[in-house]
């Protein structure tokens, strides 16, 4: 028996095909807002070899296989010590990108092509262009490699692993993988780039002021002072600093902004005639 089925034109995938949870995705809109570019790629035909060696060269135990196809956003944020609550938006926003391009390009999976795949996994029921765990693994790499440095090699070791365990149970094409690595990049760009300055509100509420500006380049010295970035306001009059600008939250008000020591916060004009003019 040949191993390529007669694959008809056209996909068996609409959105009454989806499963309720991806129509609900579907029909949702991120709060990421990324722009991609138009995408394609090679024929089902021409790339199923490479789906069946995958399949033949698979040695890996159920455990690890369950932990890269189901658990894998846990197993990178174990890497770094985090917890999955804090990227749940970032992971939804994901989630919603991905199946919107899936029915944009709706490519049928390996399994609906070839005799000599099956389904293993109950996360192929949605196209096969592009991955979403390929997208997914590779944009948690990039950024929780940016604010973890020291554990870059390892996030994209395991997004790798994860990219190339959709080939192995059949799930994915080779190209489905390339297109994903590229959208996770283009996805982690858009998240760093939308959280490189965290609002005060939330800086305020997290109550870690001298470590947010520590990490930002401030320095402070052993009496206190916080010298580069920008000042926490209450350093400002404390038994080492100068006296207060007479704000009292810098989280409110049209100009939400301190000032980048405590000598100009000082001598900062306030709107009802405090410091100087």
């Amino acid at each position: 028996m040949s191993w390529m089925m007669v694959l008809k034109k056209d996909s068996k995938w609409n959105e009454k095909t989806l499963n309720a949870e991806r129509r609900q995705l579907l029909n949702k809109e991120p709060s990421l807002k990324v722009k991609f570019p138009e995408m394609s790629h090679p024929s089902n035909e021409s790339e199923m070899p490479k789906v069946i060696e995958a399949i033949k060269n698979n040695k890996l135990d159920d455990k690890t296989q369950t932990d890269l196809d189901k658990n894998f956003h846990d197993k990178m944020l174990e890497i770094v010590g985090e917890d999955i609550e804090d990227y749940k938006q970032l992971i939804e926003d994901m989630n919603i990108m991905v199946i919107k391009l899936k029915m944009k390009y709706k490519r049928a999976r390996p399994y609906e092509v070839s005799d000599k795949v099956n389904s293993v996994t109950g996360t192929d029921d949605s196209p096969a262009f592009p991955s979403g765990h390929a997208t997914e693994s590779y944009a948690m790499a990039k950024i929780l490699g940016n604010k973890y440095p020291d554990k870059q090699g390892e996030l994209e070791d395991y997004a790798n692993k994860v990219a190339l365990h959709r080939m192995q149970i059949g799930s994915h094409y080779p190209s489905d993988i390339e297109a994903g690595k590229k959208i996770g990049q283009l996805i982690a760009d858009a998240y760093l780039s939308t959280n490189k300055i965290e609002k005060w509100q939330d800086i305020l509420v997290k109550g870690n002021l001298h470590q947010w500006f520590k990490r930002r380049g401030g320095k402070e010295t052993k009496d206190g002072k916080t010298q580069g970035g920008w000042i926490d306001c209450s350093s400002c009059g404390s038994k080492n600093g100068p006296k207060p600008c007479g704000r009292k939250d810098a989280s409110v008000g049209r100009k939400r902004r301190c000032r980048p020591t405590c000598s100009a916060c000082k001598d900062y004009p306030r709107r009802k005639g405090r410091g100087k003019k």
